[in-house]
Order: structure tokens, then C-alpha cells, then sequence
């Protein structure tokens, strides 16, 4: 593993705390250490047999004293790893800080793939489906060799390992559990719990071959989410009712796209190519107390499934 990391971990994510607190001024934040996190190298490839491509992600420890731990991989959204704020910079972004402290708090080790740096891009919301260089399929194989990663690795306990993602990564997560896929059928070992917060499931919910997902899956959305609307995962929800993995949807009031991104204002996006209503755009924003209730369910689905 290289130290690089610990560089972001202790100057760049110290820095996000002041960020939330300056972008969110009715939420109270708690000023919280730094934490710290290593960067590594993973090998992805672009297509089934197709060219290698030199990934790294970074790996946060989960704390307490047991030597193998239950581990998360965490996939980033169409928006990357990074915050937007200084792009010159390679801060993560206040969601993904949240999300990682989360984790380790409750004693997960966690990796964060980063699928769009390495292939040239920072965000990919702004492209069209034909444009971009990194789609769910793509990713799907960086999960296998994040997989992989962790086999590795002496303190992870493989037959704990889950999944959590956020719109692009948790529409991969889909993707990457899907038994309908050679590639997944095959693994040997396989996750055994997904969370995925808004992600987009019409693919999944419409295809004639029906979904087998390989792990129960939670998924957290906004009921008034735009972006991704959620009537194509409360239509999987209701396909997968009689089945023996079962996904579980849980819709939050009020509620839009990046709900649990700490600090972000309410606020329309004309950028997004291809969702929304023609003219209207696609409306995302934090909602603070959505996110609580969303960490408490996630948290509670993890140790139900991983402990």
C-alpha cells in the first residue's frame, strides 16, 4: 500500500469539515479528527477481456480490536470521488467523508474505487450516455477486481463483504450483482449486502430476463427524486417480492436526489443530458434529517446481514 493517502487523509479531509460547516449553517456539525486512509492500486479493464486499466482507490480501516473485519466497498456517483469546490485539489467530497466515518465508526473497513480519474474523467453527470467512459457495465469489473483487492488484504474478513453506492455506483451495484451475468455467476465468493441510495433501476426492472440479485439489497431514495425516479425500484421491489434475496425499498418524504449529501442547498440542474422533464431539469439537495434516518436504516441492515 502507498502513503500518499495519508496525505488526504490528514490535510485535504480536515479541510472538508470547515467546508460543511460553511456550506450548511443550520445544520449543526461537529468538528471530528481527520481520518486517516491509504491509497491502492487496483487493475480494471475496460471490457470483458479487453485492455487493462490502472485504477487505485483508497482504504479506510474500520476501528476495533478484531484482527478480520466485516468490509464495504463504496462506489461513487456520476459526480466522482472529489469535491467540485477546489478542483485543482483531491478532496472527497463531504458525502463521502460522512459515509466512510460512518463505517469505520461501526467497525467496517471500507474501500472507495475510484472508477473515473484513472479513465481521464473527474464527473461524468454531464455526458450523454454515449460519451461517457465509465458505465455501470464498466464499473461492474472494477467491483470484481475490487473483490479481488480484498482477498487479499490479512485483516478483512471475506465472507463479510457488502456494498453501498450512490446513483451512478449504485445503478453498478445493481449491475454487479446481477446472477443474469456470466461474470457474476461465476465469482466465487460474493457480497453478502448491497445498500444503494438512488440509483436508476429501469434496466433491471424491464428486461425480460428477470433480476437474481446475489445478496439482499437495501435501496434508499427521495420519494420526490427526479433524477432517478423511484417507480422502476418500486417496480423490482414489488418482482423480487417472492424471491429468496430479497430488495428492500425505503422511499423518504420530501426528499430528492443527494439527500444525504451533507450541506448541499436545494437546487435545480439543467446540465443532466437525458433524465428529467424536457425544460424542467432535475432537482437534488440535502436533507438532513432523510439522511439520519437513512444512515440508522443502513447501519442496521448491515449488522443485521454482515455480523
Amino acid at each position: 500500500m502507498g502513503t500518499w493517502g495519508k496525505t488526504i487523509a490528514s490535510l485535504c479531509l480536515a479541510g472538508l469539515c470547515g467546508h460543511v460547516v460553511a456550506a450548511a449553517p443550520k445544520e449543526t456539525v461537529k468538528q471530528l479528527p481527520p481520518l486517516r486512509t491509504e491509497r491502492v492500486t487496483l487493475t480494471s479493464v475496460d471490457t470483458p477481456g479487453g485492455k487493462a486499466t490502472a485504477l487505485f482507490g483508497f482504504w479506510f480501516k474500520g476501528k476495533g480490536k478484531s484482527e478480520k473485519k466485516a468490509t464495504i466497498i463504496a462506489l461513487h456517483g456520476c459526480g466522482g470521488l472529489y469535491s467540485s469546490v477546489n478542483k485543482e485539489k483531491i478532496e472527497f467530497t463531504p458525502r463521502h467523508i460522512a459515509m466512510a466515518r460512518a463505517l469505520t465508526d461501526a467497525g467496517y473497513n471500507v474501500l472507495f474505487p475510484d472508477s473515473f480519474t484513472p479513465r481521464g474523467r473527474r464527473s461524468i453527470c454531464q455526458e450523454s450516455l454515449q460519451q461517457r467512459e465509465a458505465s455501470s457495465a464498466n464499473r461492474r469489473l472494477d467491483v470484481q477486481v475490487a473483490l479481488r483487492w480484498l482477498a487479499t488484504q490479512d485483516d478483512v474478513d471475506y465472507a463479510r463483504v457488502g456494498m453501498v453506492g450512490w446513483s451512478h455506483g449504485a445503478t453498478t451495484i445493481l449491475s454487479a450483482l446481477n446472477l443474469a451475468q456470466t461474470d457474476v455467476a461465476v465469482r466465487k465468493v460474493q457480497p453478502k449486502a448491497a445498500v444503494a441510495f438512488y440509483p436508476t433501476c429501469t434496466a433491471f426492472s424491464k428486461n425480460r430476463t428477470p433480476y437474481k440479485p446475489a445478496a439482499p439489497m437495501l435501496i434508499l431514495m427521495g420519494e420526490n427524486d427526479d433524477w432517478t425516479p423511484p417507480e422502476a425500484c418500486e417496480s423490482l421491489e414489488k418482482k423480487m417480492q417472492d424471491s429468496d434475496t430479497p430488495i428492500t425499498l425505503r422511499l423518504y418524504p420530501d426528499t430528492y436526489h443527494d439527500f444525504d449529501a451533507p450541506g448541499m442547498p436545494m437546487h435545480v440542474r439543467m446540465d443532466i443530458p437525458g433524465v428529467g422533464k424536457p425544460g424542467a431539469g432535475v432537482t437534488s439537495g440535502g436533507n438532513a434529517d432523510a439522511r439520519a434516518e437513512a444512515y440508522r436504516e443502513m447501519l442496521k441492515f448491515l449488522k443485521d446481514k454482515l455480523d
